[in-house]
């Protein structure tokens, strides 16, 4: 059977106002339709197109996308991921982590750099000194990557708006010729073949740009309403028209309950999206099924949106217990930024412990979005005053380094003047003079530290090479006497000194005189022969005292041993005045008691009295008498000045300043 198509001019029923569209309006939509800029795309200005819901237009997309954590990873390990995401087909749907990852990364790099600017303010002497960071090739190629990104995005982005703006030239050609359709005179089933047709050609075009998916929608449902409004067509065909529809919508239902068993939610949602998206693209099924129809879809979009309120929910808690980790890191880093050291180990521990607590930080993950800002805010601000406090410290620990590098500056050039001295015995104790300065000046840069020493200890060595240089040649000469003074130790240890007491003094004083008379040892000798000597004349003493020596005899043998060492003459030195205090100290108490014996002489009764003080007075003149001859016994050798001999410097073993 046959249906004539009629002419619009005879039976085209009366339309209403808001059912009255116009192709031209669309036509010069799509010419108005412009592309995003390069500028917009990299602000992230872009017009996200929305996943259909069962009650409104809805797209969590954005939500999801919070859950991807990348804090944790070092640089190397975000490089290798914005590898990843340059490899993308999709730019758009990924452009959330690719904030992300430049977020952690560049903040990474300014974590590093400023650590280095830290570091390097502690070691810098001049003011005019610049900071150059070294270049890092990870950054580098971060960034080359980041630039290929956004230009990739663009490109793919200018594409698809390309794509799309052909699909609507496409589309607009499909409701001017389903327009047309309802002008022609066909039979009835030529009509639909091509209806059929220019339906599956609508379907199978791609998107178009959002802004003009609602209107064309609705032309082209006008075009269909007025075609079968015009051909006044059959309800069989109708419902054939139905039917098709149906087994489609039935297809999309099919599909749409196959994603619950999609493991992935994210991937879920997209292809609802697009399921959605078809939905509305196809027509119409007979009018009781379509509520069921409708309801059978809209139950397995509410499975998927059901999976993703879960996920929604799972990380809304997590994001929670993270929002209490951070808070408590707050509180933390609030601590160290109030506290104030006064030493560089405690500032170097105070530092790590900072650091800590920013490793941790970057490991925690997102917190809930109204709270993201203002935490991170209070974190790097306390964060930030821990530095500023401690770049005060070390500014004036810099200055006092400068104060003191002058001071050590100017020790080093005395040292420098005195190096070629050969004045040993004064140059040295300048220099030990010299040493206990050095040891009281405080510290100085590390980075001119061991400079300054080493210019410090190069002239100390420099005239302590040169003094003993000079005492090893002279040691070498005076080691034949050495050897002379150990014969005569040798000898006198084996000494018979005879029964005869004088003879026996004879022989000591003999010994004793043959070891005056020798020329002084080797200086590393001398120590050791001394006490070697001391051996042998105590012994020969000993065997002096067993014949029954008087104490006279063994003084003067002692004096004259005492003569022979530096030790010794000091101690007669301090004999000697000992002695003459004691008799400074009787005589005093004699004039006191010969004054009061003038009084009691010419009182009576006080004869008693006069001879008590009478016997002390006679007491202290006789043991003055004793002690001044004892006195005379000990020789009047004037007390020695010990020449000094510093220890610290010994070539390049020499001491070390503790910092």
């Amino acid at each position: 059977m046959t249906f004539t198509i009629f002419e619009e001019t005879t039976c085209t029923p009366a339309l209403s106002n808001d059912k009255v569209f116009i192709s031209h309006t669309m036509e010069q939509n799509a010419k108005e339709q412009k592309p995003v800029s390069d500028k917009e795309l990299l602000n992230g200005q872009e017009d996200h197109a929305g996943i259909i819901n069962t009650e409104e237009n809805h797209d969590p997309q954005d939500e999801l996308q919070q859950a991807e954590d990348y804090s944790g990873l070092g640089k190397a390990d975000l490089l290798k991921k914005m590898e990843e995401l340059l490899a993308a087909t999709d730019h758009d749907a990924v452009k959330l982590n690719a904030d992300k990852v430049k977020e952690l990364f560049q903040e990474m790099v300014k974590e590093e750099t400023e650590a280095k600017h830290r570091a390097w303010l502690e070691t810098k002497e001049d003011e005019d000194d610049k900071f150059e960071p070294a270049t890092d090739p990870l950054v580098s190629k971060f960034d080359e990557l980041i630039r290929k990104f956004n230009n990739r995005r663009i490109e793919i982005r200018k594409q698809k708006e390309a794509v799309q703006r052909k699909n609507l030239a496409a589309k607009l050609e499909l409701v001017d010729e389903l327009k047309a359709l309802a002008e022609t005179s066909e039979s009835m089933h030529k009509a639909f073949d091509k209806l059929q047709l220019l339906q599956h050609r609508w379907r199978e075009t791609g998107t178009v740009p959002q802004s003009n998916v609602e209107e064309l929608r609705k032309n082209w449902q006008h075009h269909l309403d007025r075609f079968y409004d015009v051909v006044k067509i059959s309800r069989e065909l109708r419902e054939l028209d139905h039917k098709k529809n149906h087994e489609l919508k039935i297809e999309i239902i099919s599909k749409a309950e196959a994603l619950d068993k999609e493991a992935s939610v994210k991937r879920a949602l997209n292809q609802l999206h697009e399921l959605h998206e078809n939905w509305r693209e196809i027509g119409p099924a007979a009018k009781e099924l379509n509520d069921q129809l409708w309801e059978k879809f809209k139950s397995a979009s509410d499975k998927v949106h059901a999976r993703r309120d879960t996920l929604l929910l799972e990380s809304k808690a997590k994001h929670e217990e993270n929002l209490k980790t951070k808070i408590s890191l707050c509180e933390k880093m609030d601590a160290e930024a109030e506290k104030n050291y006064s030493s560089h180990k405690e500032w170097s521990n105070a530092n790590d412990k900072t650091d800590a607590l920013f490793e941790e930080w970057r490991k925690i993950g997102h917190v809930p979005k109204e709270d993201e800002g203002k935490t991170w805010k209070r974190f790097k601000e306390a964060r930030l005053k821990f530095f500023r406090n401690r770049e005060n410290y070390y500014g004036k620990l810099r200055e006092e380094f400068k104060v003191n590098l002058v001071k050590k500056t100017a020790l080093c050039e005395k040292a420098e003047a005195l190096k070629t001295s050969t004045d040993w015995k004064n140059t040295a104790t300048q220099f030990k003079k010299l040493q206990d300065e050095w040891k009281n000046t405080g510290p100085v840069s590390r980075k001119v530290s061991e400079k300054i020493w080493q210019r410090f200890k190069s002239a100390a060595d420099a005239f302590f090479e040169g003094r003993n240089k000079q005492f090893a040649e002279a040691d070498a000469k005076f080691k034949e006497n050495s050897v002379a003074r150990e014969a005569l130790i040798a000898e006198a240890n084996a000494a018979d000194l005879g029964a005869d007491l004088v003879s026996a003094r004879e022989v000591i004083v003999s010994f004793q005189k043959k070891w005056n008379e020798l020329p002084p040892p080797a200086r590393n000798d001398r120590e050791h022969l001394e006490k070697e000597w001391k051996k042998a004349t105590d012994k020969m003493i000993a065997q002096l005292k067993e014949k029954g020596g008087d104490e006279s005899i063994l003084k003067r043998i002692h004096y004259d041993q005492l003569k022979q060492t530096e030790r010794g003459k000091e101690q007669m030195h301090r004999e000697r005045m000992n002695i003459q205090d004691k008799i400074k100290r009787l005589q005093g108490e004699i004039n006191t008691l010969e004054t009061n014996l003038g009084f009691f002489g010419k009182s009576k009764g006080a004869q008693s009295l006069v001879a008590d003080y009478q016997n002390k007075v006679d007491a202290a003149k006789a043991e003055i008498e004793k002690l001044k001859a004892q006195l005379k016994m000990i020789p009047r050798d004037e007390k020695p000045e010990p020449e000094p001999e510093p220890k610290n410097f010994k070539g390049k073993k020499g001491f070390r300043p503790r910092f």
